[in-house]
């Protein structure tokens, strides 16, 4: 990956056209449409300028979302406190999530970049940090922030996904004139579900299994795996 710091310095005015500009339309296109709606051509018709004049500043897509993305959270930082480290990832966390939904596409973007950007490197920082501070030693440290990371950016791009298909279905069921569909899972019941299955456990109602996940709202489900992440990192730093 380019690091777009290599070319701080190209933040020159061409014909009144900064590399400042050109991030900040980019930024707002993936706040509008999602990551995957930017090309250098949008971008140039968003602007009003030709495709040429932003290659004049960014000789590369791949160089522009580069340039995006290290914007994206730049003013997050952990609160180092005093707290205790659990309060406070796990607050930067949810602060990560917000942010994330807030630019359509950035977490699997992130999630898929072969090493990562430098924007990511002052996260580590800040991170390991807190946790060598917390009194862990800073292998465990980064395989701790390894893991959280990870499983934020998953699951922000899995609830985009979610949101995406939830969002095609109910467009679905409007054209068709048909009232808002309910939960995919109300009409489940175990056997309809055991029905589908060559083997299945016998001491598991799988329709409540079903109703169970349908009543796992996002916010739930994300907090309660962090919860969970964080109590074993810390029960494990004391073992």
């Amino acid at each position: 990956m380019t690091d777009p710091a290599d070319n701080s310095s190209a933040d020159v005015r061409r014909g009144g056209l900064t590399r400042g500009d050109i991030v900040e339309s980019a930024l707002a296109m993936v706040s509008d449409e999602g990551i995957a709606a930017v090309t250098m051509r949008r971008l140039a018709d968003k602007i009003g300028v030709t495709p040429m004049a932003l290659y004049h500043h960014v000789p590369n897509k791949g160089v522009l979302l580069d340039l995006v993305v290290e914007q994206v959270g730049a003013d997050l930082r952990l609160a180092h406190d005093g707290r205790h480290w659990i309060e406070q990832i796990r607050s930067y966390a949810l602060q990560w999530r917000d942010v994330l939904h807030s630019y359509p596409g950035v977490a699997g973007y992130l999630l898929r970049q072969e090493a990562p950007p430098a924007m990511a490197w002052r996260i580590i920082d800040d991170a390991v940090s807190l946790m060598v501070e917390a009194g862990f030693d800073e292998r465990q440290a980064t395989r701790a922030y390894a893991g959280l990371v990870s499983f934020v950016l998953a699951r922000c791009d899995q609830e985009e996904v979610i949101s995406k298909h939830a969002a095609a279905a109910e467009a679905k069921a409007e054209a068709k004139g048909a009232p808002a569909a309910g939960s995919a899972d109300d009409d489940l019941t175990d056997d309809r579900i055991r029905a589908r299955l060559t083997v299945a456990h016998s001491n598991v109602d799988l329709g409540r299994v079903a109703s169970y996940l349908s009543e796992l709202s996002a916010d739930e489900h994300f907090t309660y795996m962090l919860d969970c992440m964080l109590a074993g990192i810390d029960a494990e730093s004391h073992g």
